[in-house]
């Protein structure tokens, strides 16, 4: 019997009459003490803070990465939980009130968990709780218990992860770390739940940055913790990769794009070597193929679409082949003077691989839990020896006249300005009056004339 044990809820009572001897012994418990968050694992909790949403049942693991999660969540509502583990960061967040369980679909207005890590303030709040229920592990990390929670969001991490989505948690070859643990439960749990999901965080590097954690293929020996079915997202400190029903050349090309920058030259030679890519595969190594994610931007149409603007990716060529395909002959022909809607793979990567110094690609996403759509795409080539870019841009034809060619060509003269450009030029159909009318409202100086059935535009900035 120890006073300072906290009486806690759930499936953690004992009859008197089931005790045969009691001994009385006070010792205060240890205290697990967290590591400060590092600025990488704010990256990649803030990362991970996106994909969760008001209402989620959330799992979380313990660690620094965790703890930057659950620090990117205070301005979330109405979080449920339903965990193994319950850590100082799901207590800060029942105190404030973003953890209140109210739309939990099973053990409404209770946090379910089967045991706790924390400091003494924490170990406090669970005293007599009501609220909070233990349960024994045989329920809380049951695949099918889990899998009734809608939106159930598992949020875990890893050793390391191959190219084609498997990662391991327990061991680097035969040297082993740790064991398998619960997190495959809650995250095949997570995958069958409705509209559920689950994340594996992992910071991209390991030994000062002397190792990538993001691999070709797992090393001999290693234990396969997540097969490639267990996972929707991989999040590290350079963004989101969604791999959820990708072919194994899109989860490659996607888990490249947020490996670090200096590991993404060997991957790419390792990729083909492994026959995960194509053998043609373009890559531009370096500062000028580094996407720049400080230009990702939300912007509301004057018809009320918040729209998603960011640059192109060197993962976005699916996406990109779809974007084209559905659009018109007429769309087609007004954008490229063309209606072929062959788009090879050696067409498209030269639209998606792109040196970001001299190009610029922005992509207008609808947002979605899941895959993005493009509804719009706008590009400028620079011309340095005249400060001038040449600009183009098409909108899907289900999502014309919603205002996102006039915001798209808006963020396309913003970014140019910040690179000294002084003006854009373009050619346009004589006949495609919409385009010219967003140019016409774009705010520019405009020079126009005519020459075979073309409008040749010249656009300078205003200050």
């Amino acid at each position: 019997m120890n006073r300072f044990m906290p009486r806690v809820h759930g499936d953690a009572f004992i009859h008197m009459r089931d005790i045969d001897f009691l001994v009385h012994y006070d010792e205060h418990f240890l205290e697990y003490s967290n590591e400060a968050d590092s600025e990488i694992a704010l990256n990649i909790g803030k990362y991970v803070a996106r994909l969760v949403e008001d209402g989620d049942t959330i799992q979380v693991g313990y660690g620094r990465i965790p703890n930057a999660v659950l620090t990117n969540l205070r301005d979330r509502k109405h979080l449920g939980v339903h965990t193994e583990l319950i850590s100082d960061g799901i207590i800060e967040l029942m105190k404030s009130g973003v953890i209140d369980n109210s739309r939990k679909t099973i053990n409404l207005g209770k946090t379910v968990t089967t045991f706790c890590m924390g400091n003494k303030a924490t170990y406090d709040y669970l005293h007599d709780n009501p609220v909070i229920e233990f349960r024994t592990i045989d329920y809380t990390n049951n695949p099918l218990i889990i899998a009734q929670h809608d939106h159930m969001t598992a949020i875990n991490s890893a050793l390391e992860i191959d190219l084609t989505g498997q990662a391991t948690a327990e061991s680097i070859g035969r040297i082993f770390h740790s064991g398998v643990g619960g997190q495959a439960d809650f995250m095949r749990g997570a995958v069958f739940a409705k509209g559920g999901k689950s994340i594996l965080a992992i910071q991209s590097t390991a030994a000062c940055d002397v190792v990538s954690r993001i691999v070709p293929m797992l090393r001999g020996g290693s234990g396969v913790t997540l097969t490639r079915g267990d996972l929707h997202y991989v999040v590290t400190e350079f963004g989101i990769a969604y791999l959820h029903g990708k072919s194994i050349r899109e989860r490659a090309m996607e888990l490249i794009g947020i490996t670090h920058p200096k590991f993404r030259p060997w991957l790419i030679d390792e990729a083909k070597k492994l026959g995960l890519i194509y053998k043609d595969q373009a890559f531009i190594p370096g500062v000028r193929g580094e996407y720049p994610e400080h230009l990702e931007s939300y912007r509301t149409t004057k018809k009320g679409y918040n729209i998603l603007f960011r640059p192109i990716k060197i993962s976005d060529e699916p996406l990109l082949k779809d974007f084209i395909y559905s659009l018109s002959d007429q769309s087609l022909y007004r954008r490229f003077m063309s209606v072929r809607k062959d788009v090879p793979h050696e067409v498209l990567q030269k639209l998606v691989v792109i040196d970001y110094t001299v190009e610029m690609a922005i992509l207008a996403i609808l947002p979605r839990e899941e895959a993005e759509e493009i509804v719009g795409v706008g590009r400028y080539y620079t011309e340095p020896t005249r400060h001038s870019a040449e600009v183009a841009f098409a909108v899907k034809d289900t999502h014309q006249q919603l205002g996102i060619g006039t915001e798209l060509l808006a963020y396309l003269t913003y970014l140019a300005k910040r690179q000294g450009l002084l003006d854009f030029t373009a050619e346009v159909l004589a006949d495609n009056q919409p385009m010219m009318h967003t140019f016409e409202k774009g705010g520019f100086d405009l020079e126009k004339k005519q020459v075979a059935g073309l409008w040749e535009l010249k656009m300078t900035f205003r200050e």
